[in-house]
């Protein structure tokens, strides 16, 4: 159990530096927790998964997570290293063409509902209202994702900003005792990521 926060880390290791391969990166990743979900069989897990997505916080959650895309749109030029043009990076790492447009999809819905399924139940035994190995851990494989295409200041902001997402989205699992409020705003978060970086491509 103490190795399973580093499954991430490990895919994109071997997935985007090794194989140079987002596609590797992420089945990789997304192998290693389905069977995690298999060998460890949470109980009502899935029932977990669609409750909670209720209360006066979820419309702000959403609105706030789809404010992502006018963000890398209009910053852009502030947060990409200097060196680095994002076709490139994007080329770099296999997502051009179909491979691309099928990565779209992919990443806005079944990897938050994967991505939930994994961090919540690891971190479903913590408690307390304060930030937790799980978050440190949970942003900090973002970095490593993000360290050739972002600037060092845009890194920062990732990762403070993921400490605090993954926080929040821990607290709701707790108070609401489900995920459905994280899972729906990880994927609209994820989704407007993607459609910011779809326009910067334009």
């Amino acid at each position: 159990m103490i190795l399973l926060p580093a499954l991430p880390y490990f895919s994109v290791l071997i997935g985007m530096f090794l194989f140079h391969s987002a596609w590797f990166a992420i089945l990789l990743y997304h192998l290693g927790i389905v069977s995690f979900l298999i060998w460890k069989k949470p109980s009502g897990l899935w029932g977990r998964m669609f409750r909670g997505a209720k209360g006066p916080f979820l419309l702000s959650g959403i609105i706030l997570c789809a404010l992502a895309a006018p963000a890398i749109f209009w910053l852009w030029s502030w947060l990409v290293h200097p060196s680095v043009s994002l076709a490139g990076w994007l080329a770099q790492v296999g997502l051009v063409g179909w491979k691309w447009v099928l990565f779209i999809p992919y990443f806005s819905l079944i990897h938050p509902l994967l991505e939930e399924a994994f961090w919540r139940e690891l971190s479903r035994t913590k408690k307390a209202k304060r930030i937790c190995t799980e978050d440190l851990l949970f942003a900090g494989y973002h970095l490593l994702v993000l360290s050739e295409l972002l600037n060092g200041f845009a890194l920062g902001f990732v990762f403070f900003g993921l400490v605090g997402t993954s926080f929040v989205w821990r607290q709701m699992a707790i108070q609401q005792k489900g995920y459905g409020f994280s899972l729906i705003t990880h994927i609209v978060a994820d989704a407007s990521i993607l459609i910011g970086v779809v326009f910067l491509l334009r």
